[in-house]
């Protein structure tokens, strides 16, 4: 692969602009992070170095802090499998815990999908709507949007 191009500054990330100021950026795993713009090109190469060396650092200390993190999961597992061999019977009854608790959900999702099918059933035959003509929550509802002062039918017609 040919060595990456500079820019006519002599600078990696450095641009001159229109203007004839200087533009500095810096693009890592596909993202762009404009620097600024600067009276000087050196002045926008060192931004650009203190954003690669940040980036750098940031990427190493992630390095650093995800090593501790499969250190601390290896060791995790060491203690899971010698308290498993030290408790058999902790791992019996959670076992068990856990089977009783799917068999649950098993049967709280059959009892779903047998009521889902029913409701179906009756919307398929028309008898599915909770809302009747001869329904006393219907007259409640309507009564209670009403307000005090709406004239009557009465009245709208006397004027």
């Amino acid at each position: 692969m040919a060595p990456r191009r500079r820019s006519n500054t002599g600078f990696i990330g450095v641009r001159q602009r229109a203007a004839g100021h200087f533009a500095s950026e810096i693009s890592a795993g596909g993202v762009r992070v404009w620097l600024g713009t600067f009276y000087t090109k050196e002045a926008a190469a060192r931004a650009y170095d203190v954003a690669a060396w940040s980036r750098y650092f940031e990427s190493a200390q992630r390095f650093r802090d995800g090593q501790r993190r499969i250190d601390t999961t290896e060791a995790d597992e060491q203690f899971m499998a010698q308290w498993r061999r030290d408790h058999p019977g902790d791992v019996a009854a959670t076992r068990a815990f856990w089977k009783e608790k799917q068999a649950y959900r098993r049967e709280r999702r059959a009892g779903k999908r047998q009521r889902r099918a029913e409701y179906d059933a009756e919307y398929a035959k028309g008898e599915a709507s909770t809302w009747g003509e001869n329904d006393e929550r219907w007259f409640s509802y309507l009564s209670s949007t009403a307000s005090e002062d709406t004239p009557s039918e009465d009245e709208d017609f006397e004027n």
